[in-house]
């Protein structure tokens, strides 16, 4: 689910054009807003970045 949602981003491309091998892009794209609403992404995202710091640093 992270892969199909950082392809997005990293991309820009559509939802609905998301490749199929990330199964559905309705999922995806109701897991985003679901993490989103929840505090759920903004505390992964601030997790990895550091990590990566971490790592690079």
């Amino acid at each position: 689910m992270i892969d199909a949602i950082a392809f997005k981003y990293h991309t820009g491309t559509p939802w609905m054009d998301l490749p199929e091998h990330f199964g559905s892009w309705k999922g995806a794209h109701n897991r985003l807003r679901k993490w989103a609403a929840d505090g759920t992404w903004e505390t992964s995202r601030s997790f990895t970045c550091t990590q990566s710091t971490k790592m690079t640093g």
